[in-house]
């Protein structure tokens, strides 16, 4: 398995559709497109990475500025089929990468309680929870993350 991760800058519509098709695949509540383009328009220092398997698109990882100092990693996840491969961790690295050359020096998270594969990821990758709290409209617990970056 050879794994290819392109970034993307800007939201297309064929971007949009990549990222809408991995999202009903990852989640059972998939984020709308409306929504995808509202919470990602007017960022600073925007990044969609995309995971490739043979051209077929695999994982996403999507975040953006949240301070001067800080960045957002917002949304992301792996098909089934390629979860335990490597895909998170090479997506969460390449984001990382972009965020230290955009002089970021945290990078913050947040996932539900009932994603544990991912938290377990986020902290073997050296972030740290930094709280909880309940969401409105979400039955489920948010965990809090953060991570300094080099």
């Amino acid at each position: 398995m050879s794994i290819e991760i392109k970034n993307y800058t800007i939201l297309s519509e064929e971007v949009l559709r990549t990222i809408q098709d991995l999202e009903s695949k990852v989640f059972p509540k998939p984020l709308t497109p409306e929504v995808i383009k509202h919470e990602i328009e007017f960022k600073r220092n925007v990044s969609i990475l995309i995971a490739y398997n043979s051209n077929q698109p695999v994982g996403y990882k999507v975040g953006f500025e949240k301070s001067q100092k800080r960045y957002y990693s917002w949304i992301g996840g792996v098909v089934p089929d390629y979860r335990s491969k490597g895909v998170a961790k090479a997506l969460m690295q390449k984001q990382h990468e972009l965020a230290i050359q955009w002089g970021y020096k945290v990078v913050v998270t947040q996932t539900n309680n009932s994603f544990k594969s991912m938290i377990i990821l986020n902290l073997k990758s050296g972030f740290e929870i930094r709280g909880t709290m309940h969401r409105f409209g979400y039955e489920e617990l948010t965990i809090v993350m953060e991570k300094q970056l080099a």
